[in-house]
């Protein structure tokens, strides 16, 4: 069984909507890294840190894979090799958190934030990489214990400040992680 690691990162959805290119360079290189492990890339399939992690890891070889919040397959970036037009709007945010063994949130705004918690809630592991810029720079400030977001602490978020680091961390915890879950029916 091959370990999905999930990518969320700010989109260029909006007018003032703007992925720096360090951002970029930085998820494109998680991307990338996240392939050369041999772990499939998720993420929402569409622009801005999602594009860039799925050409890193699709140039390196991997397998992505995209929700995208509309039915259009059109709505994809050109990297992702697997496409669900899911028709859920922002409720595709739960595809992309559940389905990942762990997640790094590079950059981010309100809709990464939401991923974010989906995931914790989930007790999925989150990998944050600081300084990335959006909500990835801002939320170890409101941190419980400086490690969850609250208090029933129900998973770790660790940090990085290096895609290489993202990556190890995120691998390593999601193997932890899925070794830990009960098998599923």
């Amino acid at each position: 069984m091959k370990v999905t690691i999930g990518v969320i990162g700010k989109n260029e959805q909006h007018k003032n909507d703007r992925v720096d290119d360090t951002t970029m360079k930085l998820a494109e290189e998680v991307g990338r890294r996240v392939a050369e492990a041999g772990a499939v890339l998720v993420t929402g399939g569409r622009k801005g840190v999602m594009e860039a992690a799925s050409k890193g890891a699709q140039e390196a070889g991997g397998l992505t894979i995209g929700f995208l919040p509309g039915m259009e397959r059109s709505g994809a970036n050109p990297y992702v090799d697997i496409i669900f037009p899911t028709g859920l709007g922002r409720a595709r945010n739960l595809l992309t958190a559940r389905s990942c063994d762990a997640l790094v949130m590079i950059g981010g705004s309100c809709g990464t934030l939401n991923e974010l918690t989906i995931a914790y809630a989930e007790a999925r592991p989150v990998v944050i990489l600081e300084g990335s810029g959006g909500w990835a720079d801002k939320i170890r400030q409101v941190l419980h214990k400086d490690r969850y977001l609250d208090e029933r602490e129900t998973v770790e978020i660790s940090f990085a400040t290096t895609a290489a680091d993202a990556v190890a961390i995120a691998l390593r915890r999601a193997t932890a992680a899925t070794d830990a879950r009960p098998d599923q029916p």
